[in-house]
């Protein structure tokens, strides 16, 4: 192995090992912690629609795809953030709340 490849890939392994270290240390931090949540944000996620060209012409078989349009979508999302730590969390999950009034 020559002496540059030799300090790359120790160079390389003294990173790893501080993102390591430095990915405990959150962990930690962030299990001490105890959380003082900010308001729920609606943080929607949104995926672009696109077009599938399916198989070449020619190519006719059983198994033969058509082409065909994947339509976009977004999907909703909330998130809160931690003001003591910084710790974010991401849910999709929601509660219903159902409520009737007598209408005269």
């Amino acid at each position: 192995m020559t002496p540059d490849a030799r300090s790359a890939r120790a160079r390389l392994e003294r990173a790893e090992m501080e993102l390591r270290n430095a990915q405990n240390a959150v962990s930690s931090m962030e299990a001490r912690c105890p959380h003082e949540w900010g308001d729920a944000v609606y943080d929607p996620v949104h995926h672009k629609g696109y077009r599938v060209e399916g198989d070449p012409p020619g190519t006719m078989g059983v198994d033969r795809m058509l082409p065909f349009h994947v339509p976009p979508r977004t999907d909703r999302r909330w998130r809160r953030e931690c003001r003591v730590c910084g710790k974010v969390e991401y849910t999709a999950r929601t509660d219903e709340h159902v409520s009737e009034t007598p209408r005269f």
